[in-house]
């Protein structure tokens, strides 16, 4: 319960011509880590768990990296949904505190963001 991320910044870097991104806008979060703050203190005494369930999840299709691998237009559609999502969650004052990252089974985990 350390890092957290509660911008998103669309396009950081305009789309490019890298096989990496495959011609999809460079859409990234800021991830912080406020290593002074009472979360992360408590982090790392033990005192804060992980987030198991959180109010609001962003999802990950299951075939994105299938997706991503065959140049599918279906990877600008999910892009286009996380962006929303992401921004939606952000402007209520949610930020992104954990990955689940299970095979087929990922998606990003938001709680409403305070440094307690």
């Amino acid at each position: 319960m350390g890092p957290f991320a509660g911008k998103y910044h669309p396009n950081l870097y305009g789309v490019t011509t890298s096989p990496l991104h495959r011609g999809l806008a460079t859409d990234r979060l800021l991830v912080e880590w406020h290593l002074d703050s009472a979360r992360v203190v408590a982090a790392i005494e033990s005192l804060v768990k992980d987030p198991v369930d959180a109010p609001a999840v962003i999802e990950m299709p299951a075939e994105l990296d299938r997706w991503q691998r065959e140049g599918s237009q279906e990877v600008g559609v999910v892009q286009a949904r996380v962006r929303e999502e992401f921004a939606k969650w952000f402007a209520k004052s949610y930020a992104a505190v954990a990955l689940r990252t299970a095979p087929g089974n990922r998606a990003y985990l938001l709680t409403p963001w305070s440094d307690f």
